[in-house]
């Protein structure tokens, strides 16, 4: 018999992705202003985009910390899942 997840855990995994892709999409920004910032010579353009990265770098660390506080309710929602269908 297969596992039911509850609406509760479903919402609790779509909400973990849902910041694991925001997580990435920084990661990428990062990256990306990282080069432009690599080969910017204009040093108005280059102090933006130190401001960008400090921006982006600051979200980055905020959301880490958030998504690894939402993994761990997620995977206790997920045991009480799995001990509730073994005990049924």
């Amino acid at each position: 018999m297969p596992v039911h997840t509850s609406a509760d855990l479903s919402r609790s995994l779509a909400e973990v992705k849902g910041q694991a892709q925001f997580l990435l999409y920084l990661a990428d920004q990062i990256e990306e202003s990282l080069e432009q910032l690599d080969h910017e010579t204009e040093p108005t353009q280059s102090a933006f985009l130190c401001k960008v990265l400090g921006m982006y770098s600051t979200q980055l660390e905020a959301k880490h910390q958030g998504l690894g506080d939402r993994i761990a309710e997620t995977c206790q929602e997920v045991y009480i899942t799995v001990r509730e269908h073994d005990l049924g």
